[in-house]
């Protein structure tokens, strides 16, 4: 169990840390500029890492990646039931098998 346990840690752990590898990135980066000497390169290179990690973060939060969003919008899928195939419906109904979808 411990193991299990262990294991679904780790992947977490894992996961998050992907999630912030552009920031992780700029800052290893800006550490390693700040080490030689190039101070202004460093700051240069943290900046540009937060900013790539804003607009990913940006990115998936505001629902372009995900692909599902809220709302009643037509599109031509609504054209037909997913169920039976038919024409006849109102975006969200389907009158010829009786199925909302």
């Amino acid at each position: 169990m411990k193991f299990v346990l262990g294991v679904i840690l780790v992947i977490f752990g894992l996961s998050v840390a992907s999630m912030f590898f552009p920031a992780l990135i700029g800052i290893f980066v800006g550490l390693m500029k700040f080490d030689s000497g190039n101070i202004f390169g460093g700051i240069i290179a943290i900046i540009i890492g937060l900013v790539v990690q804003g607009l990913i973060l940006l990115y998936i939060f505001s629902g372009a990646g995900g692909g599902s969003g809220s709302g009643s919008g037509y599109s031509e899928e609504d054209d037909e039931c997913p169920f039976c195939g038919s024409g006849d419906t109102d975006g969200n109904h389907c009158y010829t098998c009786d199925e909302d979808f």
